[in-house]
């Protein structure tokens, strides 16, 4: 069996300890499944995104591979900055680059997102946003979602602060449920690491079962 992993990540200036967590435990992802089930080979991919004021590097995709060190060293040059003044971040350009830009090809596919912000949008319970209208370039959640779900992608959240609930609820509503995992930071960079590890590893396991 094959599956594809995609880390879909707010990559703004408060995320630099993320992703340097998905970097360390990616490896350590591919080497447990490999030991769970021999059989199951894994391609990691991601998307980084940040806000609109933040072209060129507004969105950032790295397609699918089975090299972990290739993985490892685009991760490594991938910068933790922007974000803009307001809280919201680009959130529906990077599900929808992940969905639309990425090779996806295997049958089990896993996007799993990880952000401490939601979407522009009124409707995101925003109190600071420069978008409250929504997304400049008509995207909407309900026509990325679904497209994700017209493509077979289960959907993952990593939860790391409270502001993202109301988005969480929204999404919900559109897609049904889906597991949200703790990834709030730790004082401990290896904990942060054994977080990413259990949430990719959980959202891997979950979507086979969802496929059976």
């Amino acid at each position: 069996m094959e599956v594809d992993l995609c880390f879909v990540m707010d990559c703004t200036g408060s995320m630099g300890e993320y992703i340097e967590g998905a970097k360390d435990a990616i490896e350590k992802v591919v080497e447990y499944m490999a030991k769970l089930e021999p059989a199951i080979k894994i391609r990691v991919g991601f998307c980084g995104y940040r806000d609109h004021c933040d072209n060129p590097i507004r969105l950032q995709v790295f397609d699918f591979t089975y090299s972990c060190e290739e993985f490892k060293n685009y991760l490594s040059n991938v910068p933790a900055t922007g974000g803009g003044g307001d809280g919201p971040e680009d959130v529906l350009g990077g599900l929808n680059a992940a969905v639309t830009k990425m090779t996806w090809r295997n049958t089990t596919r896993v996007l799993l997102h990880i952000g401490d912000y939601p979407p522009h949008g009124h409707q995101f319970d925003n109190p600071e946003d420069d978008y409250p209208d929504g997304d400049p370039y008509g995207l909407t959640e309900e026509q990325v979602l679904r497209e994700m779900r017209s493509a077979e992608i289960h959907y993952f959240f990593g939860k790391i602060t409270e502001y993202t609930d109301t988005m969480i609820k929204v999404f919900q509503s559109i897609i049904g449920e889906f597991p949200v995992f703790d990834i709030m930071s730790t004082p401990d960079p290896e904990g942060l690491v054994e977080k990413f590890f259990d949430a990719a590893c959980s959202a891997i396991n979950s979507a086979i079962t969802l496929r059976e």
